[in-house]
Parts: C-alpha cells; structure tokens; sequence
C-alpha cells in the first residue's frame, strides 16, 4: 500500500509540503524494489523449468536417480521377465531399452501434472477476485449541518487495469425509460452507479450535449428550454480524463475533438486544479440549499463522486443541504489537490450506490423513495462466472433491505415534524389516544373515546378537559353554555348545565307563568353538574318591557329550587 500524498491542505502548509515529499520519496523507493524483485522473478528458473533432450530437467535427473536400482526384482523373483516388462509403457507401447519407457511416462506425468497445477491457479484466481471493484470505496461526514459521502475511484485496480468510467441510460438509446439508480446499478451489476444528467422524465429526454457510445443522442437544446443556454458540457475521454466545454460548443465538436462520453449538468466548480465557480453560476439554485452531486478528479485521475442530503426538515434528521461554493469546500477539506470538478444534476435526483447500499438520503414522497431518473455514471465489472451473479443477487437483496429502511426514514421524519396531511390508528377503544413521554416516563394523553375526547395529565392525575356530545369540561367543571342564539328550554327546573337559555311563558318553572317570556342564567356554584351540586341559582329578565315586570332570582337547595323573588 503506498503512502498518500495528496494531503488536505487544512495541514500547515510548510509541514504538508515535508510531508508530501518525503512520502513521494519514499513510494519511489519502495517501487524500485519492487521492480528489482518481479526483474530478478522473472529471469528465475528452476529444475522443473529447464529441459535437457526435450525433456524437463526435474524428470531426467529422477530418471538417473532411479538407474541406481539397476537389478529390477518383482514378484516373480525373474529378472529377465521384470527387465522385460519394464519397457512397456503405461499406453502398452514398447520401448527399446527401460529408460526410453520411463522418459516416455515421466513427460507425460509431468505435463498432467503442470495442467492440473496450471487449473488449481485459475481456479484460485477467480476465487480470490470479486463481482465489485474492492478498490472502491467511501468516506462520510457532516457539515453545514448535512451529511455527505465521497466516493473514491482510483484511476486502476490492483492488477493495474483501468477502472471505466461508463455512462449508463435507463433502456436505449432514443429510447428513454426513467429509471432509479439502484435499479439500474442491480440490472448492469454495477459496483458503484450515481445520478448523472438533468432532464425532462416527461419527454423522456436528456438536456444538452449528449454523447452515448461515441453515439450523438437526441436531446432537448437551449432553442427549447432556456436554462440549458447557462449549462456547460461534462467531457470524458476514453481514459477517463475530464474537462467541461462552454454552453456554445456542440456534441458534435466534442466528438470530433475525441470525447465518446458526455453528461449535461450544470457546470464546472474546480479546473485546472483552482476553483473557477462564481456565485450565481449556471442556475439560480446554485446558491440555495439543495442535496449534491458532483464528480472530481485527483492530478492522478482517480475519481470522486460527492453526494449530500437535504431537504429534511425533522428534528433530528435535520439535513440542510449545500451550496456549490460549500460543495468545493468539503471536497477541499478531505483532499488538498482537486484537478477538476463539476456540479451534476442534484435535488431530488441526488443518489449514490455502492454496492447495492443507498449511501444518500432521496427526498421525493417525503423522503421516502427514490426518484427515477434518464442516465447514470457507473463503474462495474463484466461478469466472470456464475458465482457473481449470485454475489450481485445477495447484495440486491441486501439492497432491497435497505430500500425498505429508507422509507422507515422517510416515515420518522413525517412524525417528527407531522408533515403527513392525516395521522391514523387503527385501533379504537377506551384509551386510544397520543402519549407525550419524558424519556420513559409519559406526562401528557390525548384521549380519544366513544363519547368524546379528553385531555389527562400524568402528574396531577387528572382530566384537564374534556369534551363530549353534550358538554365540555375543564378541570372537572362543566362549562356553561352560553350562546349568541341561546338554546330554548320547555322546564326550567331541570337544567343541569350552567348557561343561558331562553323560557317561554309557558314553561315549566317560568319566573312569569302565563305573562312573559324570558331569559335565565343558571350558576352551579359548587360542582359541574346540578346533581352534584349543594347550591346553584337562577336569574331572571323578562322579555316584556314595563315596569310591572321586575328581575327575578332563585336558589336551589336541599334538593329542590325555590319560589322567584324580585331582585
């Protein structure tokens, strides 16, 4: 494992500068001793590898070693018969003389045995490698309060093969299917696949300068959306090296000037190794908080795809999202040296998988799914043998598990913030109803009965409030019903609940039987309901206007209400 030179500038500038190169010489170093040893392997020979008469050294010498034993005996105790039988090989073919024989089986023992050496290799080989890039990997962190990951690619694997960059559309050319990301990445068997172009799902179209293949794909220009006339082109040649080209230039100069693969996003953020980003570049979101995506590319060509969160609200789930200018300082935080970078599509349409692992939060249905989208930057193996298949199978389910949980996530963050239109338990009794807990400890319920609702509080053991059909309580009290259009009542000795009502004449208990109609007020002075209470009192005003028609109140007590008196 070599050292890292490509140390964050964060480090003191003066000791990162000893760092890098001390590192740098020492990996020379140890490379060159490397070198001397596959040199000094690769003249190595051995007995078995150098033939003496055509044939393998290793074999003759065995041969000659065996001579020593010049009297043969066998079973029979004759030698003449075991000399005999000695020239006849293992095919049954004579031979002159006993060492022509032996030569004849040795060679062909020798040459199983190198096929069936040469087999177990292979065979280990295939063991040992995998259906992914093991070279591929990630870091996490958080800032700006949103979690983020870069996924690193180096340039080559470990057998020094170049690591591909690919662009992948969901179905065909033309052809646009939309499609998420973790399903495309399970049906192309792909170790690590992300977001990559913006585009309308509507007209099944990518935006831009689109190259496919080396093939120029039908897209929606700036003559048809004026936010692509803003946007600059992603180029990557057939060894992986970036660059950007300005809004003007067509796919077809691309092409020719050796670029088989495009992506339209947005536009470069790093180049030449400085950042060429200015506030307010390429879209009017590009300084508002927004879940990421972008690609890098170290001096060295290896690659970094970065991916943030956003868009989530909840206490804590909180992701704030990032600006492009905070998307270059992050990348800057792990990595000292940035060659170049640019900003893909992001938002919702922001997702990163690495081996089946969802790595960002997507945000469309509440976070809770992932969006589809029209095409994806991908690295991926071609499939070996039968046992990857099953390798990629194990980690599509692992995938789907996961999948599962993101929408969990997305359910959380709903709850957390009560974001959902409707809430709904399906069981219903008695005691249905909304705890507030203090760690373990409950302190507030919301009931929700048959014959009303109500408010409990934990410590002082009560209803708080209440609310039935007929009546609301508070503390237990009954809350007087008193209304704009007061209800009419026909017996004025039997009202239970405090309030105002109005009492015709007629009624029975009218403070003006037969003479006027009239409102009463009636206080429960002790308890909600009448039954309860040891005295409450009713007033009185008439309806009628003369002076022969005073105010009137009365008691109730002991059961039973008093006659009216004049106030």
């Amino acid at each position: 494992m070599a050292l890292q030179e490509n140390l964050p500038y964060r480090l003191n500038n003066e000791f990162r500068g000893y760092l890098v190169n001390n590192f740098k010489t020492l990996n020379q170093d140890r490379q060159f001793l490397i070198d001397k040893v596959q040199e000094h392997e690769q003249k190595k020979q051995t007995t078995k590898e150098i033939e003496h008469n055509n044939q393998l050294l290793s074999n003759v010498l065995n041969i000659l070693n065996g001579r020593i034993n010049n009297q043969i005996y066998g079973a029979s105790k004759n030698s003449s018969a075991e000399v005999k039988d000695i020239r006849v090989d293992m095919e049954g073919s004579a031979h002159d003389i006993a060492q022509d024989r032996l030569n004849q089986d040795f060679s062909k023992i020798g040459a199983t045995a190198t096929r069936a050496d040469d087999t177990s290799q292979k065979h280990e080989e295939q063991i040992e490698e995998s259906a992914y890039y093991q070279e591929i990997d990630y870091v996490s962190g958080r800032k700006y309060d949103t979690s983020y990951k870069i996924v690193y690619i180096p340039h080559k694997d470990s057998d020094g093969n170049l690591i591909k960059l690919k662009k992948g559309l969901a179905g065909r050319p033309n052809q646009i299917e939309p499609q998420t990301t973790r399903n495309f990445a399970s049906e192309v068997g792909a170790t690590f696949a992300s977001n990559a172009s913006t585009g309308s799902t509507t007209n099944k179209k990518l935006h831009g300068q689109q190259i496919y293949e080396g093939q120029i794909l039908d897209s929606i220009k700036s003559d048809e959306y004026d936010e692509i006339g803003k946007r600059w082109t992603l180029a990557i040649d057939d060894e992986n090296n970036m660059t950007a080209f300005e809004p003007h230039i067509t796919a077809k100069e691309i092409k020719d000037k050796g670029y088989n693969t495009t992506f339209s996003g947005f536009g470069p953020l790093i180049m030449g190794g400085k950042p060429v980003y200015k506030e307010g570049d390429y879209s009017d979101n590009s300084e508002q908080l927004n879940p990421r995506t972008a690609i890098a590319q170290l001096p060295n060509k290896d690659i970094l795809i970065f991916s943030c969160d956003g868009r989530v609200k909840s206490q804590g789930l909180y992701q704030r999202g990032m600006k492009l200018g905070e998307v270059i300082d992050t990348l800057y935080d792990h990595y000292g040296e940035i060659e170049f970078a640019y900003n893909l599509d992001g938002g919702g349409s922001t997702s990163s998988v690495l081996r089946s692992k969802m790595l960002n939060k997507p945000t469309d249905n509440s976070n809770k799914s992932e969006r589809k989208v029209l095409d994806f930057i991908y690295f991926g193996k071609d499939q070996l043998q039968p046992r990857d298949v099953d390798i990629q199978n194990a980690y599509k389910d692992i995938g789907e598990v996961r999948s599962f949980t993101q929408f969990l996530y997305g359910l959380i963050g709903i709850l957390n913030t009560f974001e959902s239109n409707e809430l709904r338990m399906t069981r219903y009794n008695d005691y249905t109803g909304l705890v507030a807990m203090d760690g373990d400890e409950p302190k507030k319920k919301f009931y929700m009965e048959p014959g009303g609702f109500r408010f409990w509080d934990y410590g002082t053991g009560s209803t708080w409030f209440r609310v039935t059909e007929d009546d609301m309580q508070l503390h237990n009290r009954l809350l007087s019903k008193n209304f704009s259009a007061p209800d009419t009542v026909n017996n004025c000795n039997n009202l239970n609940t405090g309030g105002t009502y109005v009492v015709p004449k007629t009624a029975t208990g009218s403070p003006y039987k037969n003479e006027s109609s009239s409102v009463i007020t009636q206080y429960n002075v002790t308890y909600a309901d009448l039954d309860d209470a040891t005295t409450a009192f009713q007033t009185a005003v008439p309806f009628a206007r003369s002076t022969n028609y005073k105010m009137k109140r009365r008691s109730y007590s002991n059961g039973k209400w008093s006659d009216w008196f004049e106030v």
